[in-house]
């Protein structure tokens, strides 16, 4: 999935952190609920050592999580996956160092591209669901880590990593192995990532916090090769717009405005939006099985820091009544039908 900014998350990490210092795996108390559907319940991870930060699933719903630690104490890096009748079995992760920072996944039928940055700029993990399996592949070069990744194809996928001169798009049709020759946005350096989504080859929607804190919106359908601006419209107004899921033209997001956060909709490619629900919580993330059917967690407010996840059908935001779930939600994924969740030391599954 294409995840929340950095600095979002780890905003996500240090309300977790503390909340889990304070309580030991034990029931947390339900959000102020839209309208409570099912339970869902919390299972510990594996390895508590190492704090969950990021979670997968493959379109044909094998979903994987994994975590990193920049404390030089093995482990650095741990990782489970969700085997076909739902157990959640360890795996065998790459290593992590001090400068080792997942950010950003995205799968296809059997696999996915984790990415990020490390010491030497840009992060590349690749994971194979048939085997589940991680390798390493090598990344592009130039640039100081990836931010978003967006896969569209069986082993192909588009990224969006920073240069020096700004944010620069590339694309891999082999899982990672190679990559095309970058092309720059033109946006300023200053500009920061926040979102990307390519439902084909040709067509990709990205999305820009730029230095005023306003959001800005580009979208290509030559493969990347050129973009253009959105405009005519109020995303200037949004201060975060994250999790950008598209079929066709048509595209879900989250936006944070002065009132707080919402879905946003466009069926016409990012050329106008309009609002699809609004959410009662804080520092989120959503995933789609379609756009009819997502999840959404976070946390209730960036001060009480309280775990919170919901489905969202149809537009109606549902919210879930949580049980041994001890820190706030830090990530949410889905394949075609299943949807997976994570705290920093608990996994989730649920059917949206």
């Amino acid at each position: 999935m294409v995840r929340v900014p950095a600095y979002v998350r780890s905003l996500v990490r240090i309300a977790a952190v503390c909340t889990v210092a304070s309580v030991v795996l034990a029931s947390c108390a339900t959000t102020k609920a839209v309208k409570v559907i099912t339970r869902v319940t919390g299972l510990p991870a594996i390895s508590i050592s190492v704090p969950l930060s990021i979670v997968a699933c493959t379109t044909n719903n094998s979903c994987v999580t994994l975590g990193t630690s920049n404390l030089d104490v093995s482990p650095t890096s741990v990782g489970e996956y969700r085997t076909a009748n739902g157990r959640w079995t360890a795996i065998t992760v790459p290593s992590a160092d001090a400068s080792t920072y997942v950010q950003a996944a995205s799968c296809w039928n059997n696999g996915c591209l984790f990415v990020g940055s490390q010491s030497n700029g840009d992060l590349v993990w690749r994971y194979d669901a048939t085997s589940q399996s991680f390798s390493t592949e090598v990344g592009p070069t130039g640039a100081s880590g990836i931010e978003v990744v967006s896969c569209y194809a069986s082993m192909t996928c588009a990224v969006l990593d920073h240069a020096k001169s700004g944010p620069r798009f590339l694309t891999t049709d082999d899982g990672g192995a190679t990559w095309s020759a970058p092309v720059s946005f033109g946006v300023p350096p200053q500009d920061t990532v926040t979102s990307l989504s390519c439902p084909s080859t040709l067509d990709c929607i990205a999305s820009f916090l730029n230095v005023a804190n306003g959001i800005e919106v580009y979208v290509t359908s030559d493969g990347g090769a050129t973009w253009n601006p959105r405009t005519g419209f109020s995303t200037v107004t949004w201060s975060a717009f994250t999790s950008l899921n598209c079929i066709g033209k048509k595209c879900l997001g989250l936006a944070n405005l002065h009132t707080g956060w919402r879905i946003e909709r466009t069926d016409n490619f990012g050329r106008s939006w309009k609002k699809v629900a609004s959410l009662p919580s804080s520092i989120l993330d959503l995933a789609c099985t379609s756009l009819e059917r997502c999840v959404v967690g976070g946390m209730t407010s960036s001060l009480a820091s309280t775990p919170w996840l919901a489905t969202v059908i149809s537009g109606t935001v549902k919210t879930a009544k949580l049980t041994y779930v001890p820190s706030p939600i830090a990530d949410v994924a889905c394949g075609s039908k299943v949807c997976a969740a994570i705290g920093v030391t608990t996994v989730m599954t649920l059917r949206p």
